[in-house]
């Protein structure tokens, strides 16, 4: 029988929001699905840089989310 491990998320692993958080630079959320970066961390807790690919990856925003609000994309750390 297969049994699903959640692997830990660290320092430079690229995430994707499950659900929407607020922006800090302008008013609104960001929706669930953006993805980002993780360029810090503190336990549960993750710095994330949303970036824009469309700009040669222009810092938009950062925010910060639990471990548990995130869905892991692609693991880099």
């Amino acid at each position: 029988m297969a049994t699903s491990v959640k692997q830990a998320i660290h320092e430079n692993d690229v995430v994707e929001l499950t659900r929407p958080v607020a922006k800090t630079q302008e008013s609104g959320d960001w929706p669930a699905g953006t993805s980002g970066t993780v360029v810090s961390e503190h336990d549960q807790h993750k710095l994330i840089e949303i970036s824009d690919d469309d700009n040669y990856g222009q810092t938009l925003d950062y925010i910060s989310e639990t471990e548990d609000r995130l869905k892991l994309i692609t693991k880099y750390s």
